[in-house]
């Protein structure tokens, strides 16, 4: 399969170069400049990256190494992607075929031909490159005659190669049989950190799975497939210490007190949303976890059609801690701030993917909303009985 490039990557490209983001903003130049912010010890830049996802790895991890290429170009120091990042199955047996080893964590720096082989290792080392560096590059075709080893060990290559942090929102891995509650075989839906060398700093395995059933709308059943999560966690990063979760694990807000609890100033709700419940909750529940969590929130989402049954909202955004949407890639329903309408005739998404929205992370002011408005202190010393 030929990846696309040529015409529609410059499309991409251009509406990169128009992203001018609220508040503490950069601007994506096509003259390889980023305007900066000012920034401090304390400030840092943050990439949200909006993909659509199929059930092509390779595909998918390409348009990721854009995505890096682009946020290392804009001078951001950690990349956040979507839920079902490098894998949109067709169904529940594609799901679990295809599914990532069992998760492990790394302190040991990876080599590079322990992660991807060539040629695709240098197709991808290109890509981020190029786009990094803002000059055409034609994908080669690239031959599908190989399974892609293990889409952690994509993501962990292309930290490498960016020299930049990546959280990736979500990669199907395999439950070892120890772990699992039932006989049957089954996958965690796990959020990954990894670190600029590779290194696979932190994991969590999502909590709350999405068994929703909406009358013709929404009929998904995520608990045949996946094996609940049993545990918090967070995770210093170089925008801050991160409160991992996903995508449905939004609706339960005492699981975002306790992550604040355990050190969170940046929440991360990355995503594959449906498009009814998208419309109707979206905004409205990032936006109330950033301000009762007086904390950033980020969600990095999927857009766009994945395959005949799956669909996603999009609008990756990213609230301040006061409640202020600083920036939103668009979707469904409206471009946001940054989004760039599809070209007319793409009917598989409303806006441009892939791409990113950038936006830079001030700690000092979770400390001023938080002093100002210390509900936490009010928290801890309320008392009522039920």
């Amino acid at each position: 399969m030929l990846v696309p490039a040529g015409s529609h990557l410059s499309v991409i490209l251009l509406s990169l170069s128009s992203f001018l983001l609220k508040g503490e903003s950069v601007v994506l130049s096509n003259s390889n400049q980023v305007v900066p912010s000012m920034r401090n010890g304390r400030v840092s830049r943050a990439a949200i990256a909006q993909i659509r996802s199929t059930s092509d790895k390779i595909s998918n991890l390409i348009n990721i190494a854009k995505c890096a290429g682009w946020a290392k170009h804009s001078g951001a120091d950690m990349l956040f992607l979507p839920e079902c990042l490098g894998f949109m199955g067709d169904n529940a047996a594609h799901t679990l075929e295809e599914a990532d080893p069992a998760i492990h964590l790394c302190e040991r720096e990876p080599r590079n031909d322990e992660l991807l082989q060539n040629p695709f290792r240098q197709t991808v080392s290109d890509v981020i490159i190029s786009h990094a560096n803002g000059t055409p590059f034609e994908i080669p075709k690239i031959e599908h005659n190989q399974r892609l080893p293990s889409v952690v060990k994509g993501l962990q290559f292309i930290a490498r190669e960016s020299g930049m942090w990546i959280s990736g929102g979500g990669i199907h891995t395999r439950v070892p049989k120890s772990s699992s509650s039932t006989e049957e075989r089954k996958i965690y839906n796990t959020h990954v950190i990894i670190d600029d060398k590779g290194r696979v700093k932190r994991y969590y395995h999502k909590i709350h799975l999405f068994d929703v059933s909406i009358p013709n709308k929404v009929n998904l059943m995520e608990s045949k497939t996946t094996e609940p999560g049993t545990k918090l966690e967070v995770c210093d990063s170089p925008v801050g210490k991160l409160g991992l979760s996903i995508c449905y694990d939004m609706r339960f807000s005492e699981m975002y007190v306790d992550l604040v609890k355990m050190g969170a100033q940046i929440l991360l709700a990355p995503s594959a949303f449906t498009v009814p419940t998208g419309r109707a909750h979206w905004h409205t529940l990032l936006r109330a976890r950033a301000i009762e969590s007086q904390c950033y929130m980020i969600a990095a989402a999927q857009v766009g059609k994945h395959n005949e049954k799956r669909e996603s909202y999009g609008h990756s955004l990213i609230y301040d801690p006061w409640g202020e949407l600083l920036a939103d890639a668009g979707g469904y329903d409206s471009v946001g701030t940054a989004g760039v309408l599809a070209m007319p005739g793409y009917d598989d998404s409303p806006v441009i993917v892939p791409g990113i929205v950038v936006c830079d992370i001030d700690l000092d002011k979770i400390d001023s909303v938080r002093e100002s408005m210390p509900i936490h202190v009010h928290r801890a010393n309320s008392k009522y009985t039920l």
